[in-house]
């Protein structure tokens, strides 16, 4: 009675232990349309979304018209930054996904790093205001703190980073 006992609390366990924890999303990569835009095949199913809780300098539009302006001469000076998410993911490759949202994921490139805090080390992105109190909040932060100090992408310019720091 005893060992059948054990036997039904340990197939309980294995049970509830592999419905808390979810087998992570695998999401193939069909396609990488901005900084911020990636497109997946998850299980045959097309997805398309944007990294969670950053906005890219692309989509960055309300600046001052001086700042928008500086903003245009660095995105020429440096054309490579805008495909610097396709450098990072290649197509046909699989990436886990924790989709957070409604159209945003997180995507981890390099282990538990993600593409998002690859695009604020690089200092082409800012991270979103209302951040939340978590780990992910966290390591955004210090990704985007990382490229201040060490002056990478926007914060090389004197003034972009002035006028990024008021979004901030």
């Amino acid at each position: 009675m005893i060992v059948v006992m054990k036997k039904l609390c340990i197939i309980f366990l294995v049970g509830f232990c592999s419905f808390v924890y979810a087998e992570p999303i695998l999401g193939i990569v069909t396609g990488v349309y901005a900084n911020n835009q990636i497109a997946f095949n998850i299980h045959g199913q097309a997805f398309t979304c944007k990294n969670y809780g950053i906005v890219t300098l692309d989509e960055i539009t309300d600046l001052e018209k001086k700042c928008q302006q500086r903003l245009k001469i660095f995105q020429r000076r440096y054309p490579y930054n805008r495909y610097f998410s396709q450098t990072h993911l290649k197509r046909y490759q699989q990436y886990h996904l924790d989709i957070v949202g409604n159209q945003q994921c997180i995507v981890h490139v390099q282990g538990r790093k993600s593409l998002a805090e690859l695009l604020l080390e690089a200092g082409l992105a800012v991270v979103k205001q209302p951040t939340q109190a978590t780990i992910t909040g966290y390591n955004y932060r210090r990704a985007a703190r990382r490229a201040k100090r060490l002056k990478s992408g926007m914060y090389s310019d004197a003034v972009l980073r002035n006028c990024v720091h008021l979004l901030e």
